[in-house]
């Protein structure tokens, strides 16, 4: 039954049908897809800046770092490519592999200061190679890299140079 002006009325004793549920959930998901496609940098061009320098303390050496984010290996590959990252004169290539595993996979990279000198290195959790490493410090103290790991590690890794 219609009110006067016949406009509808929202009760409490008439809930949701199962269709306005199904239309709700799928409008939630579309917007959180845009979202994720407009922030996380799947869209070109409207990639979040994240090149603010921060200070960490560890060991008791001070290091700038800053955040680096990855693209994700493809689900056929499971690998990315190398990225490069120039960060205070140390460049660093990094690359995903075994993403698509429920571990969260692995980051590997390389960081090359500006003498030339060259570290490697892998971070997250796997059994196989047997990997438990979220901190990376170079051997001569000069730089570093940081990733969280497993499944909620996510694409940022924190790329340290010595301040």
């Amino acid at each position: 039954m219609l009110p006067q002006g016949g406009a509808a009325v929202m009760d409490k004793d008439y809930p949701m049908t199962r269709t306005q549920v199904k239309v709700l959930i799928i409008g939630l998901v579309v917007l959180g897809g845009i979202g994720v496609a407009l922030f996380g940098g799947a869209i070109p061009g409207i990639k979040p800046n994240f090149s603010q320098i921060n200070v960490l303390i560890v060991d008791g050496v001070s290091y700038d770092f800053t955040l680096a984010y990855l693209s994700h290996a493809s689900v056929a590959s499971n690998s990315s490519s190398p990225e490069a990252f120039l960060f205070d004169n140390v460049t660093f290539q990094l690359w995903v592999s075994d993403w698509n595993q429920l571990t969260g996979g692995l980051v590997h990279g390389n960081g090359t200061e500006q003498n030339g000198t060259t570290y490697a290195f892998v971070l997250g959790q796997s059994s196989s190679p047997p990997v438990n490493t979220t901190l990376f410090i170079s051997p001569d103290r000069e730089f570093g890299a940081y990733w969280a790991g497993g499944p909620l590690g996510g694409p940022f890794v924190h790329l340290l140079v010595r301040a």
